[in-house]
């Protein structure tokens, strides 16, 4: 079985000659740097998230430690 859209039934844009053609590409390239940007800033933003949750996660232990290690102290 094969599809019944074939290479040949997809409509094509009209071929860009010259400066319309350069401007075309350009706008493309940039379209897709602007995704690209998009998508590293989220993967950013997402592993800075992650690691200033696992830095309060430390503080928090380190405190309660803290706390535990005074307790004892002053049952002494």
């Amino acid at each position: 079985m094969t599809s019944d859209v074939g290479p040949q039934d997809e409509p094509q844009a009209p071929q860009l000659r010259g400066e319309a053609a350069w401007k075309a590409h350009k706008a493309r390239i940039s379209a897709s740097n602007d995704a690209a940007r998009k998508a590293g800033k989220a993967q950013r933003e997402a592993r800075e998230q992650e690691a200033a949750a696992a830095r309060m996660a430390e503080e928090r232990r380190l405190d309660e430690d803290l706390a535990r290690a005074h307790e004892a102290s002053r049952g002494r």
